[in-house]
């Protein structure tokens, strides 16, 4: 058990315990009555205390599966997001060789121009 568990029981105990033993102090009751008071508060508290024992036990759980379906999710994302990534790259390859050739031939085009350019551009002379 956490020792933050710990302490809220510890403090749940003691506070009941001083509130009984005030109770005992300060009432005018029969002592009959006051072990009969007694018995029932110590049946509360001992229910009060199954009852928060198994809404741990039920958050426990919760939060086990919880993180179970989270883990479980994730992995879904990552997969189809890893598929739709294969179907893109499928999708844009033919695209890529395209434009490949595309540049090769803006380059070529580019290099003639430059060639032509720099033929025109010589003085006469030297023709």
């Amino acid at each position: 058990m956490k020792k933050e568990q710990k302490s809220v029981l510890i403090g749940f105990a003691v506070g009941s315990i001083v509130t009984a033993a005030a109770t005992l102090l300060s009432t005018p009751k029969s002592g009959r009555e006051v072990r009969k008071d007694i018995k029932d508060s110590t049946y509360k508290l001992k229910q009060t205390l199954t009852d928060v024992r198994k809404e741990g036990i039920s958050l426990k759980e919760q939060i086990i599966q919880v993180s179970k379906e989270g883990v479980d999710a994730f992995k879904e994302v990552a997969t189809d997001l890893k598929e739709d990534i294969k179907s893109w790259r499928k999708e844009i390859e033919p695209n890529i060789e395209i434009i490949k050739n595309d540049v090769e031939e803006i380059n070529d085009t580019v290099a003639e121009l430059q060639e032509e350019t720099k033929n025109t551009s010589e003085p006469a002379e030297t023709k």
